[in-house]
């Protein structure tokens, strides 16, 4: 009887750099301009040098894809402006440079924010899983509204839950229009502007009578 030979299981380093190989090729594939509704997880998969199955082993669809690396993209994002909120004495200034950076991170990864909006449009799961994320977000803008209010920085009749959802949805459709449409040389001056509106018009509104 012929000896049956078994090819050993991958172990979860082969996995990781499977897995790897299919992000990174991804987010090339959506740099060089191919729109994520036409990527089809079959280019993906050859082109990553990887079978159609293996795909299926790591992602249940591209959409999954996509959002694993829309997480990243809003981990970093979260981190850059978690830093502001982090500092002793925040202002105007620090958020500006904080919007900057994320001007910054979203132009290195454009692609990967042009095709979060376009699976958007049609993808529900995709539109609730992104609103999920900027739901991290609102959440932590609105403490920090709180936690001003009890500070006596902020007036009482600022509402944190609607102001923050003004600051995050708000400024997220600011900037990514402006990564969209907008030159990067304006990129200071968007910040600036972004900045000092959620700064005065939130952070800092003085008590209306």
């Amino acid at each position: 009887m012929p000896s049956i030979t078994r090819r050993p299981p991958r172990s979860d380093e082969d996995r990781t750099a499977v897995r790897a190989r299919l992000l990174a090729t991804t987010q090339r594939l959506l740099t060089e301009g191919v729109g994520f509704t036409e990527l089809g997880v079959q280019r993906i998969a050859a082109e990553a040098k990887v079978a159609r199955s293996s795909f299926y082993v790591h992602f249940r669809d591209k959409s999954e894809l996509l959002l694993l690396l829309a997480t990243s993209l809003k981990q970093k994002s979260f981190d850059i402006v978690s830093r502001w909120q982090s500092e002793r004495e925040a202002d105007w200034e620090g958020l500006a440079r904080a919007y900057e950076d994320v001007l910054t991170l979203y132009r290195e990864n454009a692609a990967v924010l042009r095709a979060i909006n376009e699976a958007a449009t049609y993808d529900p799961a995709v539109r609730a899983a992104w609103n999920a994320q900027l739901g991290r977000f609102h959440r932590t803008v609105a403490d920090r509204l709180r936690a001003d209010q009890r500070a006596g920085l902020l007036g009482p009749d600022v509402d944190p839950e609607i102001g923050a959802r003004v600051v995050v949805f708000g400024g997220f459709a600011v900037l990514s229009q402006h990564i969209a449409d907008g030159d990067a040389a304006d990129d200071a001056a968007v910040a600036r502007e972004v900045a000092l509106a959620h700064w005065h018009g939130t952070f800092r509104r003085p008590a209306v009578p």
